[in-house]
């Protein structure tokens, strides 16, 4: 559990995704995940195969009334080497390795298949799913290439943090 950014230890609810919501540039109280009261398991530079893969095994031992996902990008995936799970970000130099069977379809296929993963294990164990991309995510926050930064730069901020906590507030409440 040290490599998730877990500070609510009693929490009812958690969370899943990538450096977004681990929070990279922000501190452990200013995440997203912070601020709806819910367990942080994000991990930086994850995939959604990732996601699909470690959630069963968490909702399970956490037992949530509530999962929050912001599921990484679906560019990402997951591969093994040597009996080592890797991932695969757009920007890896490993990537020209994957270009023959990893085409944009493949990719957005196997990011449909792994959100369909978790909605079905959340239906199956009665354990509500409220997810999103950070595509859907411009349907709420208009002009994405304007989010405010952190103070690293390449993540986003508090204000951001916000954001999404609120718009997750208002997913849960229209699904409830």
């Amino acid at each position: 559990m040290d490599m998730y950014r877990n500070v609510i230890e009693h929490s009812k609810s958690m969370a899943l995704g990538c450096s977004h919501t681990w929070g990279v540039g922000v501190e452990a109280t200013e995440t997203w995940c912070y601020l709806l009261g819910a367990m942080n398991f994000g991990m930086p530079g994850v995939s959604a195969d990732f996601v699909a893969r470690t959630a069963p095994g968490l909702i399970q031992q956490y037992s949530p009334d509530i999962v929050y996902i912001l599921w990484p990008d679906w560019t990402r995936f997951e591969y093994l080497k040597n009996n080592e799970y890797k991932q695969s970000l757009a920007t890896d130099t490993n990537r020209i390795e994957f270009m023959s069977w990893a085409t944009d379809e493949w990719l957005q296929n196997n990011f449909a298949s792994k959100q369909k993963e978790i909605k079905d294990f959340c239906q199956q164990n009665n354990t509500t799913l409220i997810d999103i991309t950070l595509y859907e995510l411009t349907l709420y926050i208009d002009h994405a290439d304007r989010w405010p930064l952190s103070k690293l730069g390449h993540h986003y901020s508090l204000v951001w943090h916000q954001w999404v906590a609120d718009i997750f507030k208002t997913i849960q409440n229209e699904k409830i």
